[in-house]
C-alpha cells in the first residue's frame, strides 16, 4: 500500500485510463519511467519507439488531450506537482498502489517513516562530520527512498544507489533528478559487483539533470566503487586517525561529472512530441 502521507490516486487514475485501452499496468507504469527517462535525456529514438506502440492501437482517434501520450503527459505532471509538495518518494508510492493488482510488480518499499530512523541510525545528519564530501551507498534501493531522505538532509552528499531490478534502477534514478541531487544509479547486482548499466544524476542551479553512462564510464565507476570500498574496510581496520582523515579526502573524487542539460530544460521534449 501506497504511504498513507502521500495520495497517488489522481495519478493512479490517469495511468488505469491508459491501462484501460488494451494495455497491462506493468506494461504501462515501465513505459511512463522510460518515456520520463528519455524525455528528460532528450533521447528522441528510444522515445518515440514507445509513443508508436501506442499510436498502432488507432490511440490517435482521441482528440488531443485524451491520447495516451498526452495522459503519460499528464501523469509526469502530476508526479512533478506531488513531489514539488511532499518532497517524498511519490513515484514509488504510485508504482506500489499501481501494482497492488498486477502479478507482475509484487514490491513493496522501506516506508518513508523506516526510512527517516535508519538515516538517523546511519549517522546521515544536516551537517557532515568529516573533512571530505559525504558518501551515502544504497546497495538495494528500489525506488531510492533511502537515497532521498539522505540527500534532503544532507544535500551536498554524493549518493550511490545499486538495484538489480532494471524498472527501480530507472525510478530511482529518476527521483534523484526530480529532487536534484549528485548520484549514480547502477543498475546490477550488488551482492556480486555486477554493473549492467548505470546513470548519472547531477545537482544545478536550474534543476537536476540526468544521463546515461557509456560502457566505457561503466566500466571506470564500478573500479572507482570497488576500489573505494575497500579503501573503506581498510581505513576502518586503521588505528592511526590522522591516515584515516587522509584516506577519507583522496582519491574520492567520482569519475565521471559531465555537466548536463538541466530537468527543467529537459521537459520540452517530453511535451513536444506527438
Amino acid at each position: 500500500m501506497a504511504s498513507p502521507q502521500i495520495d497517488v490516486d489522481e495519478i493512479v487514475e490517469t495511468l488505469e485510463r491508459i491501462r484501460q485501452r488494451g494495455h497491462s499496468a506493468h506494461t504501462v507504469f515501465r513505459d511512463w519511467v522510460n518515456l520520463m527517462l528519455f524525455a528528460l535525456q532528450r533521447r528522441d529514438d528510444p522515445y518515440l519507439e514507445i509513443v508508436d506502440d501506442y499510436c498502432e492501437r488507432g490511440d490517435m482517434d482521441h482528440p488531443e488531450g485524451q491520447r495516451s501520450v498526452d495522459l503519460f503527459s499528464k501523469a509526469f505532471g502530476q508526479l512533478q506537482e506531488r513531489m514539488a509538495a511532499t518532497d517524498a518518494d511519490v513515484l514509488g508510492a504510485v508504482y506500489e498502489e499501481y501494482g497492488m493488482s498486477s502479478d507482475a510488480f509484487g514490491q513493496h518499499f522501506t516506508p518513508h517513516t523506516v526510512c527517516e530512523m535508519m538515516s538517523e541510525i546511519a549517522g546521515v545528519t544536516g551537517e557532515s562530520e568529516t573533512d571530505g564530501r559525504q558518501t551515502v551507498l544504497d546497495p538495494a534501493c528500489g525506488s531510492g527512498r533511502m537515497l532521498l531522505v539522505a540527500g534532503r538532509k544532507q544535500p551536498d552528499a554524493l549518493l550511490f544507489g545499486q538495484d538489480k531490478d532494471p524498472l527501480c534502477a530507472r525510478m530511482t534514478a529518476l527521483n534523484c533528478c526530480f529532487l536534484n541531487l549528485d548520484a549514480y544509479i547502477i543498475q546490477g547486482d550488488s551482492l556480486t559487483v555486477e554493473f549492467q548499466r548505470a546513470w548519472q544524476t547531477s545537482y544545478s542551479a536550474l534543476g537536476g539533470s540526468v544521463r546515461e553512462l557509456d560502457d566505457e564510464e561503466v566500466s571506470e565507476l564500478r573500479e572507482w566503487v570497488t576500489d573505494a570500498f575497500e579503501n573503506t574496510v581498510e581505513d576502518s581496520n586503521d588505528p592511526n586517525p590522522e591516515q584515516q582523515r587522509a584516506a577519507s579526502t583522496e582519491d574520492r573524487t567520482a569519475p565521471v561529472a559531465t555537466s548536463v542539460p538541466s530537468e527543467q530544460a529537459s521537459l520540452d521534449a517530453f511535451e513536444s512530441s506527438d
